[in-house]
């Protein structure tokens, strides 16, 4: 999750609004699954019946807690009661409200991988390793200093996008922000490398009618343990310096500045009330 936010959203659809996303929800499954794997009408059938029973859950459940968290985060900012520890414990329920999803989702989808073919898992690991060569692909292209531009520009966009304009000294941040990111994208790639390989060897043998639902259980909930520890290591220096940042850009706010992320934070809860209603 390598979102440049202030606020550290849980809601993160890109490309489309909150609401539409979540209300659309089920369609959006269907053309995001569409683009790996091709589901029969039965399969297709069972996704529909966990898909409704998992959206109403996170609409009674999950939605609640967002809500709580986000007049959480406004009432640090308004009080400001905002330093590195307490952005990294906001950091830290973020985690914990996508685990929890996780928690709930993934005894669902160990139920649902017997239904696959022996071809469907193979052209869905095809499909990834595809969309990984061609992100390599693309990213080999791209000079140091166009990517760092594209970082520049996206980084910046994401602050204006919560604070409004930015002032130059915000700009000099993110420049500072940059110099101490470590590059980790092989590592990442590495680590989709061996996860992926792992998951495609346990799902074979599900769908050959061999027993290793434990297994893949175990996989969904811990793809962590398949990270490097250079990767972790890197990881957690990378998570520090953009604490650092984010820390410095709110003593850096203007009062517009801060009016306006308290307005946009209000946006989003009254959007995600509607959507819990």
């Amino acid at each position: 999750m390598k979102k440049h936010c202030l606020i550290l959203l849980f809601i993160l659809l890109t490309g489309c609004s909150t609401k539409f996303a979540y209300k659309n929800a089920d369609w959006l499954a269907y053309w995001y699954v569409d683009d790996y794997v091709s589901l029969n009408d039965a399969q297709e059938d069972l996704l529909d019946e966990h898909l409704k029973t998992w959206l109403d859950w996170h609409k009674n459940s999950e939605l609640p807690a967002y809500i709580a968290h986000l007049k959480q985060i406004k009432i640090d900012i308004e009080q400001g009661n905002i330093t590195p520890a307490r952005i990294a414990y906001h950091n830290d329920k973020v985690i914990a409200h996508w685990h929890s999803v996780r928690a709930e989702i993934v005894p669902d989808l160990v139920s649902l991988a017997p239904n696959l073919s022996e071809k469907q898992v193979n052209t869905l690991f095809e499909e990834l390793a595809e969309k990984e060569r061609e992100k390599q692909k693309k990213r080999a292209k791209l000079s140091d200093e166009k990517r760092q531009k594209r970082w520049f520009t996206r980084t910046e966009k994401s602050l204006e996008n919560w604070l409004g304009d930015i002032t130059s000294s915000q700009k000099k941040m993110v420049e500072s922000l940059y110099l101490a990111q470590s590059p980790s994208s092989h590592l990442w790639s590495n680590y989709r490398a061996r996860y992926q390989t792992s998951l495609k060897s346990v799902l074979l043998n599900i769908v050959s009618g061999g027993n290793d639902r434990g297994k893949l259980k175990s996989l969904l909930l811990n793809p962590e343990t398949f990270r490097s520890d250079e990767l972790n290591k890197l990881n957690e220096q990378n998570r520090q310096s953009y604490h650092d940042f984010l820390y410095g850009v709110f003593l850096s706010l203007t009062e517009k500045q801060k009016q306006h992320l308290l307005s946009e934070i209000d946006d989003l809860i009254d959007d995600i009330s509607e959507l819990s209603q």
